[in-house]
């Protein structure tokens, strides 16, 4: 598990199929906001709380990420990866990690810790994929 500081100046970082190389969601509303996710089919843009920068860590798809802090919000979301090239992106699209998976859907979980850190940049989150 590697943490990851990225920048998410447009509160925005994304799950994709990068073999396809997907858009990301143009179009929000306020439900997207509050959900902290905005899915299209191979794509999705997932919300940190921060604008300025946000600490990643993924999990490889298949493994769990063990805490003994309880998240204080957790997403549920999934995308459709039929390249078999899964891949996590900060804006505007600079890859941070990539995974060579088998093709089909993937449960994204996205979790937030220590979001009253933000603004001393002590906030961090976990994203974690599963095969459905």
């Amino acid at each position: 598990m590697k943490k990851h500081t990225i920048t998410s100046a447009y509160r925005q970082f994304y799950v994709a199929d990068v073999g396809l190389n997907p858009p990301a969601p143009e179009e929000w509303n306020d439900e997207h906001v509050r959900q902290r996710y905005n899915a299209d089919k191979n794509i999705v843009a997932l919300c940190p709380e921060g604008d300025l920068t946000a600490r990643i860590i993924c999990i490889p798809p298949g493994k769990s990420y063990e805490n003994e802090k309880e998240p204080e919000f957790e997403v549920n979301t999934q995308v459709t990866i039929e390249t078999g090239k899964l891949g996590v992106m900060e804006w505007p699209w600079e890859k941070i990690e990539k995974y060579n998976v088998d093709p089909g859907v993937y449960f994204i979980r996205f979790s937030g810790f220590n979001l009253a850190g933000v603004d001393d940049q002590e906030d961090y989150y976990i994203v974690e994929f599963k095969r459905a």
